[in-house]
């Protein structure tokens, strides 16, 4: 198979299967999915982990059934009874799964499960243990991310690797509306609302480092950032490489999420993210992403 890992630029990287995605074949977030990564055991693959209101572990991505799937409605509304009975729109032969069901197949293999928790609430005490719980058979092969810095500290604390996604707290999205967080553009291009992104007194560098250490204060254990593409290209046009910055701090970053956009556009771009220090991408289309690389 294609190598997912390829050394570029002197440094072993990651192309990280987005929602289990691989050939494409399968759904994404399938039980089929996670199962073909697996068997040409794949470095890494990304899943999303959706609690439902009977506190089962449901992997799927959106917060709204219509999608993806036979059903319609909220996900949290649906009990693990009801989301066995819906399929996947791609597939309809395939029916939604659950965390356990990606532990056994998973268990035995060599690949390393990114699980993005959606969770925005804080995580009730008995929703943690079960997490713990399921996940506990792999623990040295998960990698635990979230938005919600707030949920992964108790992972944390019971011996999971956690990993942080700082959208919440600044991000570089110039197309979008106020009406999300943070609110306020800072000066140098940045949705975040601390007062450092406000004042014209510090220069880019010293706005990205200082807020660097800010946003890393929030949960010092995490090994890695999930930063969207936009994000660091933004940063990188502003001579500041966040990859290299958060090495020297000992903790890596990965890039969400790498679209293949033909040869040429597609290497710009994994070579700018390489460039500014980024050691995995997330990708929808690893294999031909891969492809283009061994072609250098």
């Amino acid at each position: 198979m294609t190598n997912l890992a390829p050394v570029v630029d002197g440094r072993q990287r990651v192309l990280c299967c987005h929602r289990a995605t691989l050939s494409g074949k399968f759904a994404p977030n399938s039980l089929a999915a996670v199962d073909e990564c697996v068997r040409v055991a794949v470095p890494r693959l990304e899943i999303d982990l959706r609690f439902l209101a009977d506190d089962a572990m449901l992997i799927f991505h959106d917060a709204q059934l219509s999608d993806e799937t036979t059903g319609r409605g909220p996900v949290d509304s649906l009990d693990r009874e009801a989301a066995r009975t819906l399929h996947y729109l791609k597939d309809v032969s395939s029916t939604l799964c659950f965390l356990e069901d990606v532990v056994d197949v998973m268990q035995g293999g060599s690949t390393l499960l990114q699980v993005d928790l959606k969770l925005m609430r804080p995580i009730s005490a008995a929703r943690l243990a079960a997490l713990a719980r399921v996940l506990e058979p792999m623990k040295d092969r998960v990698l635990i991310g979230s938005q919600a810095h707030w949920n992964l500290r108790g992972l944390a604390r019971r011996g999971f690797r956690v990993a942080l996604d700082p959208t919440l707290q600044w991000n570089f999205d110039p197309g979008r509306g106020p009406d999300y967080y943070p609110g306020a553009m800072g000066v140098y291009g940045m949705w975040d609302d601390s007062p450092v992104a406000h004042n014209r007194h510090f220069s880019p560098r010293e706005y990205f480092e200082c807020r660097t250490d800010d946003i890393r204060g929030l949960l010092p254990e995490a090994e890695e950032w999930m930063v969207d593409i936009l994000t660091i290209r933004h940063m990188a046009k502003l001579s500041f490489d966040l990859g290299e910055a958060l090495a020297a701090r000992g903790t890596n970053l990965a890039a969400w999420t790498l679209h293949d956009l033909g040869e040429a556009d597609t290497l710009s771009v994994a070579d700018g993210l390489f460039a500014s220090g980024v050691t995995t991408v997330i990708t929808d289309d690893a294999l031909q992403v891969a492809a283009y690389l061994e072609a250098l």
